[in-house]
C-alpha cells in the first residue's frame, strides 16, 4: 500500500511541472515550432510554464483558449490543433498562414469561436469546419478560399452570433443567413453583392455590426436602411456620393460609421441627424467643406478628414465640438494659424502649413496637444520641359536660408544635391523623372521645446513632352495666336490654375484667372498647362 501510494505521489509531481499535460504543451510547442515561433511578434519562453505564454488561456488544467491574432504566423495551417481537444476559442486571424484547413480540426467539438480570417489559406474549408456545431463566431474572410456553396457550409450552425465571410466571391447573400436569429455581426467585405440582392440580411433584430466594405455600391441596400439597430457600419471602399447616402437618415443608433474611401465631394448632410456617433470616418475623399454640417454631434470623439481636398484656415468649427478628442486632418491642402483649443490628439501633417505657424503654437501650446505637424507639403505639382543636351532647373519656393535640403529621384532615391535648387548642366535621357525635395529644419523654440520639421516640394516631373493635348471639344483657347490677352474656357473642367512655360522648360507665368495678360511675352512658340480636378491638360499657342 506504502509503495502504491509513493508511486501516485511521483506520478503527481512529474504531471505537476506545468500547469497542463505534457501532450498538450507538446502540441502547443508544434504549434510554434510549424508556424516559425522565434520570429512571432510575442513569443513563448519554452522554459517556462504555459500559463505564461502569449495567447493561451488555461483553465482546470487544460488549454481553453489560444490567440495568436496578428501575431506573424507563417508556414501551413497547424496540423497538431487536435491535440488541443478542450479548445473553446481559436484566433489565428490576421496572420501568413497557407494551405489547407486540415480535416483534423473536426475533432475540436467544444469550440464556440474560430476566426482564422485574413491569412492565405486555400481550398474549401466546409470539411473541416462543417461539424464543429456548437460556433458562435466564426471568421473564414480574407483568405483564398473555394466555396463552391456557402449555404452547404453554414447548414450546420444555428447559434452563429459573429460571422465573417468576407472575399468569397459570393454574388447575393446566402438565404442560410437569414435564420441566424442570433446574428450580432456580420462581415461580407470584398464581395462583388449588388445592392438589390440584400433581401436575407431583413429583418435581423440582434444585428449591430454590419461591414460592406469594398462591395462597389454606388447606393446604400434598402434593407440595410432598415436595420435601425445598427450601431456599427462599414461602408469603406465603396462609390457613394453625398446623393446617394440618403440611406443613413434611418439608422439614428449608429456610433460608429466609416465612409472612408468613397466619392464623396461635401459631407453629406444627412450626417447631422446621427446624435449618437462617437467615431466617424470621412477619410480619402473628395471632400471641400461641409463641415458645420458635424457641430451638432456632440457626442463625437474621433473624426477622420484625412486625404481630403480642404484648404484654406483650420475649420473653426472643430472648435465648437464638445466630446472631440480625436481628429485626424492629414493630407489636405489647410494653412494659417491654429486655435489654442485643438482636440487632445490632432493629426495636421502634410498640409500646407508654415513653419512660422506650426512653432508659434508648440512654443504657446503645445502642452495641452499631442500634435502630429510633420512632414508638411509646399508648393504643387508641376512639370519642367528638359531638352536634352540643354541646361534644365527644378526649383522651389521656400524662402530663407535655415533648411537642410535632400533631392529625390522618383520620390524615393536619394540623390547627391543638397541644395534649393536641383540644376541639370545638360540633360541626359536618364534625367527624365519624378523629383521632390526635402527641406529639413529643426531648433529649440522659446519655451525649450525641440522642433523638427520636414517640409516637401510636390513633385516636379522632367519631362520631354508637357503632357498630351486635350481634345478641343472641352477646351476653347483663343485666340491663338495673340498678340495680347488668352482666354479659356472649359465645357467640362474648373480650371484651377494656368502655367506658361517657354521651350526651354521656363516658368513664364502662373494665373488663377482664365483671361492671361500674355503682352509682355517675347514673340514665339510657348507651352499652355491648365490644372484641372483631373490633372493636367496641355496645349500650345502662338505669341505674336
Amino acid at each position: 500500500m506504502k509503495k502504491f501510494i509513493f508511486f501516485l505521489l511521483i506520478s503527481n509531481l512529474a504531471f505537476s511541472q506545468w500547469s497542463i499535460s505534457n501532450a498538450e504543451r507538446n502540441a502547443l510547442v508544434s504549434i510554434y515550432n510549424a508556424t516559425g515561433g522565434e520570429s512571432w511578434n510575442r513569443g513563448w519562453n519554452l522554459e517556462s510554464d504555459p500559463k505564461n505564454w502569449f495567447g493561451v488561456v488555461i483553465e482546470n488544467g487544460t488549454v481553453t483558449e489560444l490567440n495568436l491574432a496578428g501575431n506573424a504566423l507563417k508556414g501551413n495551417f497547424p496540423s497538431t490543433l487536435p491535440g488541443l481537444a478542450r479548445l473553446s476559442k481559436l484566433d489565428l486571424s490576421n496572420n501568413q498562414l497557407a494551405g489547407d484547413v486540415p480535416t483534423g480540426i473536426a475533432s475540436l467539438s467544444m469550440l464556440k469561436k474560430l476566426d482564422i480570417s485574413n491569412n492565405r489559406l486555400t481550398g474549401n474549408p466546409g470539411s473541416a469546419i462543417g461539424s464543429l456545431i456548437q460556433l458562435e463566431d466564426l471568421g473564414l474572410g480574407g483568405n483564398q478560399f473555394a466555396v463552391p456553396d456557402v449555404n452547404v457550409l453554414l447548414q450546420n450552425y444555428s447559434n452563429i452570433k459573429m460571422l465573417n465571410l468576407a472575399d468569397l466571391g459570393l454574388q447575393n447573400i446566402p438565404p442560410r443567413i437569414a435564420v441566424f436569429s442570433n446574428l450580432e455581426a456580420l462581415i461580407l467585405d470584398n464581395n462583388p453583392i449588388p445592392a438589390n440582392a440584400f433581401a436575407n440580411i431583413a429583418n435581423h433584430p440582434k444585428l449591430t455590426n454590419l461591414s460592406l466594405s469594398g462591395m462597389q455600391l454606388s447606393q446604400i441596400p434598402n434593407q440595410v436602411a432598415q436595420l435601425t439597430q445598427l450601431t456599427i457600419l462599414n461602408l469603406s471602399n465603396n462609390t457613394l456620393t453625398e446623393q446617394t447616402t440618403s440611406g443613413l437618415s434611418t439608422l439614428t443608433n449608429l456610433t460608429w460609421l466609416s465612409l472612408e474611401n468613397n466619392q464623396l465631394n461635401q459631407i453629406p448632410a444627412l450626417i447631422a441627424q446621427l446624435k449618437k456617433l462617437q467615431t466617424l470616418n470621412l477619410g480619402r475623399n473628395k471632400i471641400t467643406g461641409g463641415i458645420s454640417t458635424l457641430t451638432g454631434l456632440a457626442n463625437l470623439q474621433q473624426l477622420f478628414l484625412n486625404n481630403n481636398a480642404l484648404s484654406g484656415s483650420f475649420p473653426s468649427e472643430f472648435l465648437s465640438m464638445p466630446k472631440l478628442m480625436m481628429l485626424n486632418l492629414n493630407s489636405n491642402q489647410l494653412s494659417g494659424d491654429l486655435n489654442d483649443r485643438l482636440p487632445e490628439i490632432t493629426s495636421l501633417s502634410n498640409n500646407r502649413f508654415s513653419k512660422s505657424q506650426l512653432s508659434n503654437y508648440i512654443v504657446d501650446y503645445n502642452i495641452q496637444t499631442d500634435l502630429d505637424y510633420s512632414p508638411q507639403r509646399f508648393d504643387y505639382e508641376k512639370q519642367v520641359l528638359g531638352v536634352l543636351g540643354q541646361p534644365a532647373k527644378l526649383d522651389q519656393s521656400l524662402p530663407g536660408t535655415d533648411y537642410a535640403f535632400t533631392w529625390f529621384k522618383n520620390l524615393d532615391q536619394k540623390t547627391n544635391a543638397a541644395t534649393a535648387e536641383l540644376n541639370f548642366n545638360s540633360v541626359e535621357e536618364s534625367d527624365y523623372a519624378t523629383y521632390t525635395v526635402e527641406a529639413y529644419s529643426s531648433a529649440i523654440l522659446d519655451n525649450n521645446a525641440h522642433f523638427d520639421l520636414s517640409l516637401f516640394r510636390e513633385p516636379i516631373s522632367l519631362v520631354k513632352v508637357l503632357g498630351t493635348e486635350e481634345t478641343s471639344k472641352y477646351f476653347n483657347i483663343f485666340p491663338n495666336p495673340t498678340s495680347d490677352y488668352l482666354n479659356i474656357i472649359s465645357s467640362k473642367y474648373e480650371i484651377q490654375k494656368v502655367y506658361i512655360y517657354d521651350l526651354s522648360g521656363k516658368q513664364m507665368i502662373s494665373e488663377s484667372q482664365s483671361r492671361i495678360d500674355v503682352s509682355k511675352l517675347p514673340s514665339g512658340v510657348y507651352m499652355l498647362v491648365i490644372k484641372t480636378q483631373d490633372g493636367n491638360k496641355n496645349f500650345k499657342f502662338i505669341k505674336q
